[in-house]
């Protein structure tokens, strides 16, 4: 078991209060002062499972907006693109993630099948508002994660994936059908004019869109949607499409033996130079590097602890 300083030494504003990760299971509390806004435009393979104890947060994923605070739980799917920012008047939040690789995940629903958790993870991404008693299973969860990481008893590793299986567990029985207290997205006219545009882009990655399509379609001017969509998103609309195409990208490379230069064509890239340059600025390593060390993983996370 490794855990961080205190303080972290790429964001000052950050403090660590505890961060731990075993076999592919991982958490990390942190408290932020100050504004606070995500500057990877990113996925990962980790399902993340984020509660705020305090403070507030903007969110911005499945092409949809959202606002959580104090008591909300949000569940981001693997590989799902997704953004968080401050919003105006913003102090900073305290908050707790617990990340769960897909092995991981995997190695969960070998051993419980009929939970089904990859399955419940995927259908029920969002935010939720808890109530006291999931409130209370969540930091539970979360007091058994710090005190085995921290004693290292014998099947310390065990007992951490027994008690996320078990948190995991009242998920799916309280989230089978969504609850009444789901926080929904934001619906007024503007974020339903970001709606409209981003699941038009996010449905057309193959085309190039310019922003006078976008002003003809849309019957908006291009002014008001760069930014609109910016404020809302957190992202420009180059941005927006990159990200999405590389996340396209890197799904067809795992699961397909398509030539780099088919994949580049397929998700709307015209030069395969210019798809090389784009797919390694978010992945640090070339289509063709990713594709040969994909079953290599390696969790971006934090330190593994032994198992005793």
């Amino acid at each position: 078991m490794q855990e961080k300083h205190p303080i972290d030494p790429l964001d000052p504003n950050k403090r660590i209060a505890f961060s731990a990760s075993a076999d592919g299971i991982a958490i990390e509390h942190a408290i932020r002062t100050g504004q606070h806004n995500m500057r990877v435009k990113h996925f990962h393979p980790e399902y993340e499972i984020f509660y705020i104890l305090e403070g507030t947060r903007q969110f911005f994923f499945g092409n949809r907006h959202f606002t959580a605070s104090k008591g909300d739980l949000i569940i981001i799917d693997s590989n799902m693109v997704h953004m968080t920012k401050s919003d105006e008047t913003d102090t900073g939040h305290n908050r707790i993630i617990l990340y769960i690789t897909p092995e991981a995940l995997e190695r969960l629903d070998s051993r419980y099948l009929q939970l089904n958790l990859k399955r419940f993870l995927h259908e029920h991404y969002g935010i939720y508002h808890l109530t006291k008693q999931q409130h209370e299973q969540f930091m539970d969860l979360y007091y058994l994660f710090k005190n085995e990481a921290r004693s290292m008893r014998k099947y310390h590793v065990r007992a951490i994936e027994l008690a996320v299986a078990q948190y995991l567990l009242h998920l799916h029985r309280d989230f089978e059908k969504v609850p009444a207290s789901a926080v929904f997205y934001e619906t007024d006219e503007r974020f339903k004019h970001v709606y409209e545009i981003a699941d038009y882009l996010s449905a057309n990655l193959d085309r190039d869109i310019s922003l006078e399509d976008l002003s003809e379609r849309f019957f908006l001017s291009s002014y008001y949607i760069c930014r609109v969509f910016k404020k809302v998103t957190g992202y420009n609309i180059k941005e927006f499409v990159n990200v999405h195409r590389v996340n396209r990208a890197k799904y067809l490379l795992e699961t397909t033996d398509r030539s780099i230069a088919l994949i580049a064509e397929e998700v709307g890239y015209r030069s395969v130079t210019h798809f090389e340059r784009v797919f390694k600025d978010y992945m640090n390593m070339s289509p063709l590097k990713y594709r040969k060390t994909q079953n290599l993983y390696v969790s971006f996370i934090i330190p593994e602890m032994g198992e005793v």
